[in-house]
């Protein structure tokens, strides 16, 4: 006897049920039948539970509902839904023990286990996308940034002070009038300042410092920011520094080796570089056989082509001969080496495709050398995955499609001009020059020494003419006391300096004179946007009308 409750136009009802078996062509059938059928025919619907005879562990519901000869009721059984757990579970072990395996046997044939065969096909695939990896956790990695910050602040104070106080200036440069005074920025003859300081002396260690002929006003991006606007809208230069956006960068870029942007950057892609075998720098631009047929010498810096990693290696061997930093020295050692594993070729054998030349160099040679690293970037070259993109994601206070972040240093958005960097290494001089826009630089690593001069200057700065392969540039070499008299008005001229470091960013006026020097290694990233004309006439006097 089977107790069933079923519900039907009415509350629900026990009812006692029979159930027996029932043999009908060749199937066994098993019949329940409702002991009180006879008043109530109606009140249960007929189903059929089909039982196969030669197995009765194994059934199947049919679709038809019959009537049991016997006035019962016959009843199909409903087929069991899929468990789902259970088909996850199925899925996730097959994962496992099929994709894992052909991964790991994947990996192994593609050459991206441990084994060192320099001679194996895949160890030099694996040397291509090698890139060294960070062994600090994040709290570990913003902890040494902040000690790297503090001791940047500390190694700086020292090492450079201002020559005037606020007293001689009249002003003090931390603490600016909020309006640019009228003799702003204070300026001194270039022989005193370059006799102070020559800049072929990059290196200054401790306890020996510099004393600087500074005179240009320091923000504080956080504090001081509006007044910051000021200057910048009266076209006055100045340096601004504690912006958190900024900082942000510094912190990964200035690590101290140049991983973070070796793991970016890496070494397979190749990029623009100048090298050159003095330190001194000078841009010219060579069009036809004009230029060689009226006995143009042109300076010695010529371009090539080079990875990051070469380029580091190179700077590094630069800042480590001059400290006497042994860990340095080794780890250009070892980018050497791996350079010349992914070459697959001796040191000897080495060369280098001069861009302009075609000429060769040996190691020897290269290392006798400086390079001036370039990477320039555009939005329109802005692909996805790019180091020009790369550069637009990084620094978004240079990025015109990013108001809130670059709405102070790109003045005008509509003019922009891309994002120029150039990566120093120690004693690299750019020539004196000027440009026909204004300008924010940003020192991201290292150190830049800036010396500066207003445009009215210009008819003392000796420049090539206009026509000229190097025009808007000085002709005479800064650094050598014998040339300061090949132009009767260079010993005029007026000029100041700063020293910037990692975190600093510079606002050039349009047409402001500026020449570089690299006092080790160092990230610059600046960026244009727009002309001004207040200075127009200077220029227009100068022959650059």
């Amino acid at each position: 006897i089977v107790l069933l409750t079923i519900r039907h136009n009415s509350p629900a009802r026990v009812l006692p049920l029979s159930c027996s078996l029932k043999r009908e062509h060749g199937r066994l059938y098993a019949v329940v039948e409702d002991q009180q059928s006879s008043n109530q025919n109606n009140f249960l619907s007929q189903r059929k539970m089909v039982l196969e005879s030669s197995d009765l562990q194994r059934r199947r519901i049919t679709s038809s509902r019959e009537k049991s000869s016997r006035g019962g009721t016959v009843i199909r059984r409903r087929k069991r839904k899929p468990d789902p757990n259970r088909t996850a579970c199925l899925a996730t072990v097959a994962f496992v023990c099929f994709f894992v395996p052909l991964a790991f046997v994947a990996n192994r044939l593609l050459g991206r286990s441990g084994d060192t065969n320099p001679d194996a096909p895949h160890e030099k695939r694996f040397l291509q996308e090698w890139k060294p990896k960070s062994k600090l956790s994040s709290s570990e990695s913003g902890t040494s940034a902040d000690s790297r910050n503090d001791e940047r602040e500390r190694r700086y104070k020292s090492l450079y002070r201002h020559k005037f106080d606020a007293a001689e200036l009249g002003y003090d440069v931390y603490n600016c009038p909020p309006n640019p005074p009228r003799d702003y920025p204070k300026a001194w003859s270039v022989p005193l300042l370059l006799t102070n300081w020559n800049p072929n002396d990059v290196t200054t260690l401790p306890s020996s410092h510099r004393e600087v002929y500074h005179s240009l006003c320091i923000f504080d991006y956080q504090t001081q920011y509006d007044m910051a606007l000021t200057y910048r809208n009266a076209e006055k230069p100045f340096v601004i520094r504690n912006d958190p956006k900024v900082m942000s960068v510094v912190q990964k870029w200035d690590d101290g080796s140049g991983d973070y942007l070796h793991q970016v950057l890496g070494d397979v892609e190749q990029f623009r570089t100048e090298r050159s075998p003095v330190n001194s720098f000078m841009w010219y631009r060579l069009r036809g056989k004009k230029a060689a047929q009226s006995g143009y010498t042109k300076p010695m810096n010529d371009e090539t082509s080079m990875t990051y990693g070469e380029w580091l290696e190179h700077a590094l061997e630069k800042d480590g001969v001059a400290l006497g930093n042994e860990e340095l020295i080794a780890k250009s050692k070892t980018l050497k080496e791996r350079r010349l594993g992914l070459s697959n070729k001796s040191a000897p054998e080495e060369v280098d495709h001069s861009i302009e030349n075609g000429g060769e160099e040996s190691e020897e040679d290269k290392e006798k050398k400086w390079y001036y690293f370039r990477l320039n970037a555009s939005l329109k070259g802005a692909k996805k995955g790019s180091p020009e993109s790369f550069i637009y994601d990084e620094l978004t206070f240079f990025d015109p499609r990013k108001r809130r972040d670059s709405e102070f240093y790109i003045v005008d958005p509509n003019e922009e001009r891309g994002i120029n960097c150039r990566f120093g290494m120690r004693g690299v001089i750019a020539a004196n020059h000027f440009d026909m826009s204004r300008n924010m630089i940003a020192i991201l690593g290292g150190e830049r020494r800036y010396i500066l001069a207003h445009p009215s200057q210009c008819k003392n700065m000796a420049l090539y003419p206009r026509g000229h392969p190097s025009l808007r540039h000085s002709s005479i070499d800064w650094t050598n006391p014998a040339e300061w008299d090949n132009d009767p008005n260079f010993r005029h001229a007026q000029v100041n300096e700063v020293i910037m470091h990692a975190g600093d960013v510079l606002y050039l006026p349009t047409s402001w004179f500026h020449y570089i020097i690299n006092l080790g290694l160092n990230y610059q990233c600046n960026a244009r946007s727009g002309t001004t004309f207040e200075n127009k006439h200077h220029t227009d006097e100068c022959g650059f009308g």
